[in-house]
């Protein structure tokens, strides 16, 4: 005999109906105050819009993100770009999503010699500059950005706003505070790299003793400032260190040696370990702008003509040398255009100390009457959010940044046809 259930039926449809009313008239307060500022859902699928609106968007969005984070552990990375934008509509206040998602993108997609897809990068500023906007009161995406300039794009100039935002926050992570010294050290603002190490060894004074934590914190900043002091004095001080100049005497040359296999080689002359050498392919005439203003809206499409490899090359004994194989990774480095060009730099900013306390920091004590340049730089302008927390001060010199900083640095620029790349004429083709 088959029981019914009329009461439970019952039950269960007076509680959709209540669901329902109740969904009505928070999802209006919700797409107001809280929604992502994107359009439209992208890459939702119809039962997964069905679950959203039904009102479960942070337990889907949960559930979803474990699922990611099993691509990744299997490195299947194709697979976690829209799993991260279905994330972060569905829940755009996980914060967690957004800088793991920019660090995905930034580092992970490499080729067959680990080198970075750089295409990626400018996707992932524009997806922390999205965390930013649905999260503007919180000091963590601003770090975020802050470092993704710093440690992979190596532009400490355009670090330093993003880092000073997330440094006006009382809640900030006392160690991640040391970022901003550093980055305004390597940006060559060195008074004012000083000036952030004693205010920190200042407030770590006052909880001194405390207990372990507060006595290492405070002892990490009296070394930190104290070297600082010291490196400051010896590089540029009345009898410096850094005098009299080095003649790098650099130079650099490229060999194609099979079809898109280039063979770089050349000259740095430092006497010393720690000097490393960029060495960039891309079309001529075309550059990647590194800022989050370079896509209009967020996207998971990179331009599939352009070709750009970044390499860094090791210095040893004056000289470096490698073969750069791009016939690997056809996707990454098509070779549709006509030329190319092959930039060589060397920049002291991320040079290891040895290296900078014979030239500085920033290229004083190097010399090349062939390839030196000066480079002067300040940062982008940067639209705060309305309710970022930040001073009056600070907001108005990030929209209108004033402080120049300049540095010294060697480039050579050569010039490759496609031809001679893919070795047309020569394979017969």
């Amino acid at each position: 005999m088959k029981r019914k259930y009329p009461n439970l039926w019952v039950a269960l449809i007076v509680l959709l109906l209540v669901q329902a009313v109740i969904q009505m008239r928070v999802h209006p307060l919700w797409v107001r105050n809280y929604a992502p500022k994107q359009v439209t859902p992208v890459g939702l699928a119809p039962e997964q819009l069905l679950v959203a609106i039904a009102g479960f968007r942070e337990f889907l969005a949960t559930i979803l993100w474990v699922r990611a984070d099993g691509f990744f552990h299997s490195g299947n990375y194709d697979a976690i770009l829209p799993m991260l934008r279905l994330v972060t509509w569905l829940d755009p206040h996980n914060l967690e999503v957004y800088a793991t998602g920019a660090w995905h993108m930034g580092y992970n997609f490499t080729d067959e010699a680990q080198r970075s897809d750089r295409r990626y990068i400018p996707m992932a500023l524009k997806f922390l500059e999205e965390g930013i906007q649905n999260n503007p009161t919180v000091w963590d995406l601003y770090s975020e950005m802050g470092w993704m300039y710093y440690h992979k794009i190596q532009d400490p100039v355009n670090a330093v706003p993003w880092m000073q935002i997330a440094n006006e926050h009382p809640n900030m992570i006392p160690a991640r505070r040391h970022m901003l010294a550093h980055a305004l050290f390597k940006s060559g603002r060195f008074d004012e790299a000083v000036d952030h190490w004693a205010k920190l060894f200042l407030d770590a004074e006052k909880d001194r003793g405390k207990d372990w934590e507060s006595n290492n914190l405070y002892d990490v900043r009296q070394n930190n400032l104290e070297e600082l002091i010291l490196d400051l004095m010896r590089r540029y001080g009345p009898e410096p260190e850094t005098q009299p100049p080095v003649d790098l005497g650099f130079d650099a040359t490229v060999k194609v040696v099979r079809p898109r296999v280039l063979l770089v080689e050349g000259r740095l002359g430092i006497p010393t370990i720690g000097c490393r050498v960029t060495v960039i392919l891309r079309d001529k005439g075309r550059t990647l702008e590194y800022s989050p203003k370079a896509l209009k809206t967020f996207t998971f499409e990179v331009d599939s003509k352009l070709t750009y490899m970044q390499d860094s090359l090791a210095v040893r004994e004056e000289k470096f040398r490698r073969e750069i194989d791009m016939s690997k990774d056809p996707k990454m480095y098509p070779f549709k255009a006509e030329e190319y060009e092959v930039e060589f730099i060397f920049e002291p900013r991320y040079a290891s100390p040895n290296v900078q306390a014979r030239i500085g920091s920033d290229g004083v004590g190097m010399y090349d009457a062939r390839y030196m340049e000066v480079v002067r730089e300040k940062p982008s302008p940067i639209e705060v959010p309305k309710y970022a927390r930040v001073s009056d001060a600070l907001r108005r010199e990030l929209e209108n940044p004033t402080r120049e900083v300049s540095y010294r640095r060697v480039r050579k620029v050569v010039t490759l046809t496609r031809a001679e790349i893919l070795m047309l004429g020569k394979r017969g083709e």
